[in-house]
């Protein structure tokens, strides 16, 4: 690679980053993502801290508060209510919050990788293996991922990481491998490619250091888009109980709607909205950034905003 090419390469990427910078859209999905991913992390510091003088309140196993009604709306105490059993629901929120960024670092991971080694090779290596690599990412789009998971639970329990790995399996395969493939292809038509074979550049050379790095924006977007997926089959599979993790937002959602039938209460609407728009806000968040990252990367995207 010349100085010259790679030069335009950086200046490429600075000029992507920029511009990615002014997108309104995905900077308000990175600052949601920033916000949950604050709530997640400070979950350990207020168990020790803030919620440490009463921490049976605020456990998600045996938290209880006897002194007040339940379930009960915002307070000073509990600014997001309690449950049912009258464990507080902020607790409880940011609790759930950790399963669900694991689910979404293993789809991210595991489809983007998948998307990129599959899609490139067989844009680069063409003929049988080729057709059949598109075979199989045809045959898996139209695989349900839901339905997936039901066969899956039946040999057990889904954990966060199992659940994230199997999911971006499904979309590294599928959609994933697709879009790049198709931008492989086109890529493959380039002068600059023909050049890099001519002076003795291996396949692996020209993969790693022309098709990857035009690629990688597309399967980011793709990603991105896969792990929104991937955060509401979460919900999905945590509402229907067959997620090993028990205490997160899906289950959040069951638990509010379930005691309120067993213990005769009231409707535990802070319970039920905070497990509802954490799994929404948060799959908004990448759809935001996935959205906002197409408009970037897309030129006619751009025109149509101009």
């Amino acid at each position: 690679m010349t100085h010259a090419t790679r030069g335009h390469e950086i200046g490429g990427w600075a000029d992507t980053r920029k511009r990615l910078r002014n997108n309104k859209m995905a900077v308000a999905g990175f600052t949601v993502l920033c916000v949950f991913a604050i709530l997640a992390f400070i979950h350990p510091i207020l168990q020790a801290t803030v919620w440490s003088d009463n921490p049976a309140v605020y456990r998600p196993v045996t938290g209880h508060d006897s002194t007040i009604d339940n379930p009960s709306g915002p307070s000073l105490t509990h600014p997001l209510g309690t449950d049912p059993l009258g464990r507080d629901v902020l607790s409880l929120m940011t609790h759930g919050l950790r399963p669900t960024f694991l689910v979404a670092i293993a789809v991210a991971l595991s489809a983007g990788t998948i998307g990129l080694v599959v899609g490139a090779s067989s844009a680069f290596y063409r003929g049988r293996y080729d057709r059949v690599m598109s075979h199989i990412s045809d045959a898996v789009v139209l695989l349900p991922p839901p339905l997936m998971f039901l066969i899956a639970s039946k040999r057990g329990l889904l954990g966060p990481f199992e659940l994230g790995l199997l999911y971006g399996l499904f979309a590294g395969l599928g959609p994933a491998a697709i879009v790049v493939r198709s931008r492989a292809l086109a890529i493959m038509e380039k002068p600059f490619i023909d050049a890099a074979r001519s002076v003795g550049g291996s396949p692996r050379w020209i993969i790693t250091h022309h098709l990857l790095p035009a690629v990688a924006p597309h399967v980011a977007v793709v990603t991105l888009g896969s792990v929104v997926g991937a955060l509401v089959t979460q919900g999905f599979v945590e509402y229907l109980g067959i997620g090993e993790y028990r205490y997160g937002l899906g289950n959040l959602v069951y638990n509010a709607m379930s005691y309120q039938k067993v213990l005769l209460t009231g409707v535990p609407w802070s319970a039920l909205m905070a497990g509802a728009l954490g799994i929404s806000l948060l799959a908004s968040s990448f759809y935001m950034m996935s959205a906002g990252l197409r408009q970037v990367i897309d030129p006619r995207q751009t025109r149509r905003r101009v």
